[in-house]
């Protein structure tokens, strides 16, 4: 489910991260999302000259900068030939529950874990705001090359790209695959040394590098809970797409004959 075919999953650029095309995947119909339509990724402030002219060879016409202020501001976006929309300030979980368990001597690897999950699993009201804009925006620039993402291009960019392969119809088991691909496409080593950072600046003195990992990596876990909580709530992804997030059954036929190949 995951084949490639002629093109890459992983997008060749000299400063991306994590950055992957969802095309290729096959739908519950047989059709295979067309490449170098949806684009997800990491922050954008590593970008070469060359990349940004990749990108524009490639048609990006919109980006879609998930982060909040303090951390667009932290890594900038390199100047990319598109429209920029950069407002939609997502938070994913309660990081002072991380905090609270640290402080307490109750974070464990486990522990951790769980905040985690469950921080998936809590957000799907929280977030339906900022996915109704965004997801209105992929059905209008069908016709072109949308790039999304955040800092790492795991948490919300994962839970971004999960709505869009389950409007396109994709099965949940490629949804959770391409998902656990950034086990592979992204380095957490430094994430977890900037962590570390702030633990020291607030005085912390002992912590486990384990009780770091669940936050800067990716586990089935995660993404099992977020599409679970979707149908729980919800009774499925159709009527969170449609329901909550404010799509039509004409919207999301049109993103199929769009994005799927015929």
């Amino acid at each position: 489910m995951l084949d490639t075919g002629e093109f890459s999953r992983v997008v060749a650029l000299d400063g991306g991260v994590n950055f992957r095309d969802l095309g290729g995947y096959v739908n519950n119909s047989g059709q295979r999302v067309k490449w170098r339509k949806i684009l997800r990724c990491g922050h954008l402030a590593n970008l070469s000259e060359k990349d940004l002219d990749t990108l524009e060879h490639i048609g990006v016409n919109k980006i879609h900068d998930f982060r909040r202020n303090e951390e667009q501001s932290q890594s900038p976006s390199q100047a990319i030939r598109a429209e920029f929309i950069d407002d939609y300030q997502i938070s994913i979980g309660d990081i002072s529950r991380f905090w609270e368990f640290l402080f307490e001597g109750a974070l464990t690897p486990d522990s951790s874990h769980d905040l985690v999950v469950n921080s998936y699993r809590s957000c799907i009201d929280v977030v339906i705001p900022a996915f109704s804009r965004f997801m209105r925006h992929i059905v209008d620039n069908a016709n072109h090359t949308s790039v999304f993402h955040c800092s790492a291009g795991k948490d919300r960019t994962g839970m971004a790209a999960a709505l869009i392969l389950a409007a396109l119809d994709v099965p949940r088991q490629t949804i959770v695959e391409d998902y656990l691909l950034t086990q592979q496409h992204y380095d957490s080593s430094r994430l977890i040394e900037i962590i570390e950072g702030h633990l020291r600046d607030a005085k912390v003195d002992n912590w486990d590098r384990e009780w770091l990992t669940p936050y800067v990596s990716v586990h089935e876990d995660n993404i099992v809970a977020f599409l679970d909580a979707i149908d729980e709530r919800y009774g499925s992804m159709n009527h969170y797409l449609i329901g909550a997030l404010g799509l039509s059954q004409f919207d999301l036929d049109s993103m199929q004959k769009q994005l799927l190949e015929a």
